[in-house]
Order: structure tokens, then C-alpha cells, then sequence
């Protein structure tokens, strides 16, 4: 049982653990993707791996628009080239300046040879500020409709697996019910005793001896009459420290059934000649 517990707590602490990573990567993800333009950035998702090591498969980075006189060798430049505009991130290798404006010569990182064409400065989106790994694959993944669903329905399922084992935990632990409220233990109730076994509590019943009565005035030893209903002998006033729960059907039967046999051997013993007490 405490192996079982245990290991509940451990796969309980697990998914927790991933329900934070979980948030953590969509907020980075929704910051990146709808929070740079706010402050005039852009976020990129890189689709190669010209770029690695510095910038691997599947990276977000984070673009700052950047004037043509500012650029220099070194700096690592999002274009958009060609008829389609295709976007690509490399590192500029060289710098020219023509009559006709300024050029920039490029090169992957991981590539062999330099870019086979010079690009104009006025193709530059931005300079690349911020490098962040995989997020790419999840900007991709929220940019479609089925992509918030299956991350929404990640999280209801992190949830929902959460409560379980709340639920199962809370179950296990000794005197709390399934609140996590503390619950104390029911009273042992004392079995009644039958009113064929008053000879075992009284010998003389079965010789045919009378029991004194109890007498008004005189004390007697606590349990010396457990045939007289104990309600009998209490104050009516209720005790302030009385609980106010009610009692449940099983104690109910089994007080009943309690008094039924104390009335049995009291009709038994007077029956038996004894006088009866006033």
C-alpha cells in the first residue's frame, strides 16, 4: 500500500511538473508570436539547417529591423529574396558598396561556400536579436486550428489526470474522507447481550435468588444495574460539550437493541419473585 501511495505521488508530481512546462511553452510561444510585433520586433521560424550550430532546425528567432548603413560583417540577417520572397537567415560574410547602393555578400554557417548572389541591403527584415530553440515547431503548431486543439486538449488531459490522483491520494490517507477534510473514527459500539444470557451477568437468576432493588438515597458501584435503562439515571439537561452529529442507522440498531435487552432482564429478574424497585 505505501509502495502503491508512493508511486501516486511521484506520477502526481510528474504531470504537475508538465503542466507548468506546458504553460510556460505557450506563453513563450504566444510572447514570440504575437507580442514581438507590439514591440516592433518579428519572429522568425527557422526551417534549415544552414545556420547550425548557432541557430538549429526548428529555432525561433527574433528579428529587429536594422538600416542598411548600420549593417555589418558578422551580423546574422533575415532576407527575403527572389520573385517569391523567399525568407532565409544567414550571416553576412562581406559588404559592398556600389553606385547603385549597398550589397551584402551571405553565408550559412554550415555551408561550404558563400551565397552564389549578392543580395541588396534593402532586402534585410531585421538583425537577429534573440535565438530560441524548438519554440518553431510550436509557433507552427498554434498557427493552425488543429494545433490549439491538440495543445488545449493536452492540458485537459494533464488535468483530468491531476484530480485523479488528488482523488486517489486523498482516499488513501487514513482518517480523511474524500474532501481532504478530517474525519473521526466511528464509536465501537458495545454488542448487546441477549436476555437468555442474564444468568451469565447474575448466577442467582437461574437458582431463582431475587437481585435487590435499587434503593432511593443509597450509592451503588458504577454497573451494578446494567439491566436499567442508563437514560434513566442521567440528567435530561444536555452537556454543552455534547456532539451534535447524528448518530448513524447502524448505532440507532445497535442502541436499540441494547435497551430492549436491558428491559429483558429487568421483566426476567421480577418475573423471578424479585421486588420490583420504585
Amino acid at each position: 500500500m505505501k509502495i502503491l501511495a508512493g508511486a501516486t505521488t511521484a506520477l502526481r508530481r510528474i504531470i504537475d511538473l508538465g503542466l507548468v512546462v506546458l504553460i510556460i511553452i505557450v506563453l513563450l510561444g504566444i510572447i514570440l508570436g504575437r507580442g514581438a510585433s507590439l514591440v516592433g520586433r518579428e519572429s522568425i521560424i527557422i526551417g534549415g539547417g544552414s545556420m547550425e550550430p548557432a541557430i538549429g532546425l526548428g529555432a525561433a528567432v527574433l528579428v529587429a529591423p536594422v538600416q542598411a548603413t548600420d549593417l555589418a560583417t558578422g551580423d546574422v540577417v533575415s532576407m527575403q529574396v527572389g520573385p517569391e520572397r523567399t525568407m532565409y537567415t544567414h550571416r553576412i560574410v562581406a559588404i559592398i558598396d556600389r553606385e547603385d547602393g549597398r550589397w551584402i555578400q551571405t553565408k550559412g554557417d554550415a555551408n561550404a561556400d558563400k551565397d552564389p548572389t549578392l543580395v541588396p541591403a534593402t532586402a534585410v527584415v531585421g538583425r537577429v536579436e534573440l535565438v530560441v530553440p524548438y519554440v518553431g515547431y510550436l509557433l507552427s503548431l498554434l498557427s493552425l486550428p488543429i494545433g490549439v486543439m491538440f495543445v488545449l486538449g493536452l492540458a485537459a488531459t494533464l488535468l483530468a489526470l491531476a484530480w485523479l490522483l488528488e482523488s486517489l491520494e486523498l482516499d488513501g490517507r487514513p482518517g480523511r474522507d474524500a474532501t481532504g477534510a478530517d474525519s473521526e473514527p466511528a464509536p465501537r459500539s458495545t454488542p448487546a447481550t441477549h436476555p437468555d444470557d442474564a444468568s451469565a451477568l447474575y448466577p442467582g437468576i437461574s437458582r431463582g435468588e431475587p437481585i435487590a432493588a435499587r434503593q432511593p438515597g443509597v450509592a451503588y458501584p458504577s454497573g451494578a444495574f446494567p439491566w436499567a435503562p442508563t437514560h434513566a439515571f442521567e440528567s435530561a439537561a444536555p452537556s454543552r460539550h455534547t456532539s451534535t452529529a447524528r448518530p448513524t442507522v447502524r448505532e440507532q440498531l445497535d442502541r436499540s437493541r441494547e435497551v430492549r435487552s436491558r428491559r429483558a432482564r429487568w421483566l426476567l429478574g421480577r418475573q423471578r419473585g424479585r421486588p420490583a424497585a420504585d
